[in-house]
């Protein structure tokens, strides 16, 4: 609704300039001429403040509200908006803080004792209760839930029983250190018989919530077009003493632009006061104009390549040998990735998490860009003419390409597989690849619990390492709540992973932000965008 108040040609210019100026890096004086005169010819401020609404851009589809059945960092914003979890990870101290939850107390290592605030209702008035959040829990991890986040319950959860009306318990089948992080991010609070549907054949429907979402959060859903557009309203029955905090702004207009040019020219028009993760050149240039702010804002996501050492693709392939693994690592320039093609806040990266997360210690191994021991190591082992495999990818084309050309001069000759996720993932899981580029951003977790247990603990399909010594050190991270002992163990587990270079950890992301004059935004470290704290300047 907001676009058709631009001139169909003066927008349609501005976004043609934005793409000129992204593309044809080399023509500086043509390019901003362009985009200064297209800026010129879009009056500025059509979406303004005064109806206290926020306008967000998503590059992505929102297909659904119900944040149990997507992990697109799309949903994980608009969770955070709609939906009050048990706990709450605080932004500036970067710890599980209580949120739903009032208090909780660990009664011994299995069992996690919850007692819920009393002024904590749906949006449709009802209020929160044990009952409620021992009826959402069942629910994720059940199988007709069908749950995105079934699993990451499931492993850890054995049962959950109501203590009284505004107390659970929880029992574990293990010591887990990374529980309240889990209760923060990867559960949402459900009220008992929110899937219920007599018409269905089994009288569930996991769809329920889909469209109209009765979450807990400080904003409600009032309009949802699905791939389109998603309208919040403040909730007025939000407590005014929660975690989060009590939002300034009314409402929220959420609009589906998957055009990065499209999204620059309707900030700099007026039309969206934020979007995120923009592309570094589009970024830097809107920025230039003064009509919007560009901020490179932090990010948990880290890029790496995974090895195939075990040999589940090949028992004798040469990615088995570890001086092989390791000429992988020296023969790629992580400051040139970073400086010549990701900028903003990316930094290179040495370790199998985030150096931001607890535990990810950095006094390990380090492959400084050293293409003449590269091309030594792959001669002692026994491959003095180079090896060749396949690289397999389903993101960050130019970062591969990148990585491709690199390992070309120390003797390396990868060819690049670029596929869909799904497709990289079934060849994954039937070993049929010997290399693949992956990314986490732990789901904003700081804590390095939140990446090296899914990646190399023993039942990960992310396992090619067949380390059972690694394995365990993982596991002993996550087991023991102490936090010296869990440091020793991360660090033991990281030093052996970049020894035995199982690994080629690449870069720490950039996560570019584009923001209206009028909006006061803040990014937290942890890289979660929160935009219920978002205000006007």
């Amino acid at each position: 609704m907001l676009a058709m108040k631009w001139p169909h040609g003066a927008l349609g210019s501005l976004v043609t300039a934005v793409r000129y100026l992204a593309v044809h890096r080399t023509l500086p004086v043509l390019a901003g001429a362009a985009l200064a005169t297209a800026v010129a010819a879009v009056p500025p401020a059509l979406a303004d403040r005064e109806d206290d609404t926020l306008v967000a851009a998503f590059p992505r589809e929102v297909v659904t509200v119900d944040g149990l059945y997507s992990t697109l960092r799309e949903n994980d914003i608009l969770g955070l908006l709609v939906d009050d979890a048990l706990f709450y990870v605080d932004p500036v101290e970067l710890e599980p803080v209580p949120l739903a939850a009032e208090s909780y107390e660990f009664l011994d290592d299995v069992t996690l004792e919850v007692r819920l605030r009393d002024d904590v209702t749906f949006h449709n008035g009802a209020p929160l209760t044990a009952d409620d959040v021992v009826y959402s829990y069942e629910w994720i991890v059940s199988e007709e839930g069908e749950t995105r986040f079934a699993t990451r319950i499931g492993r850890w959860l054995d049962r959950i029983e109501e203590v009284d009306p505004l107390t659970v318990r929880f029992h574990m089948q293990r010591p887990y250190a990374m529980v309240l992080y889990d209760l923060a991010y990867y559960s949402k609070l459900r009220q008992r018989g929110a899937y219920d549907d007599p018409s269905a054949d089994n009288g569930v429907n996991p769809n329920a919530q889909s469209i109209e979402l009765n979450g807990t959060g400080p904003y409600r859903v009032v309009e949802f077009r699905p791939g389109e557009l998603v309208v919040l309203e403040r909730y007025e029955g939000y407590r005014e003493d929660s975690a989060k905090g009590t939002p300034e702004i009314q409402n929220i207009r959420i609009r589906v632009i998957p055009d990065f040019a499209t999204q620059a020219a309707e900030i700099m028009a007026g039309g969206v006061h934020w979007a995120f993760n923009v592309p570094t050149d589009i970024a830097e240039d809107v920025g230039r104009t003064g009509r919007a702010r560009f901020e490179a804002g932090p990010s948990m996501r880290v890029g790496y390549i995974v090895l195939d050492a075990m040999g589940r693709t090949d028992p004798d392939g040469p990615l088995t040998q570890r001086e092989v693994r390791q000429a992988l690592n020296y023969a790629i320039n992580r400051d040139s990735l970073v400086n010549d093609l990701v900028r903003g806040t990316s930094a290179p990266l040495h370790t199998a998490c985030n150096p931001v997360q607890f535990g990810c210690s950095q006094n390990v191994t380090v492959y400084e860009h050293d293409p003449e021991r590269a091309r030594q190591l792959l001669a002692e082992a026994g491959y003095p003419d180079g090896i060749e495999f396949d690289l397999w990818g389903a993101r960050d084309r130019e970062v591969l390409e990148a990585i491709i050309g690199m390992w070309s001069e120390a003797g390396i000759r990868a060819s690049l597989r670029y596929v869909r996720g799904a497709t990289l993932r079934e060849a994954r899981n039937t070993n049929n690849l010997v290399a693949y580029y992956g990314s986490s951003g732990s789901f904003s977790i700081p804590d390095a619990g939140a990446i090296i247990p899914d990646r190399f603990a023993e039942r990960s399909s992310n396992n090619f390492h067949g380390d059972a010594e690694l394995a365990q050190m993982v596991l002993d991270a996550v087991s023991t709540y102490d936090p010296d002992e869990r440091i020793a163990h991360f660090e033991a587990a990281l030093q052996r992973i970049t020894e035995q270079a199982y690994w080629v950890p690449t870069h720490r992301y950039t996560q570019n932000f584009l923001i209206s004059n009028d909006l006061d935004y803040w990014q937290s470290e942890d890289g979660m965008p929160r935009l219920f704290l978002a205000r006007w300047n």
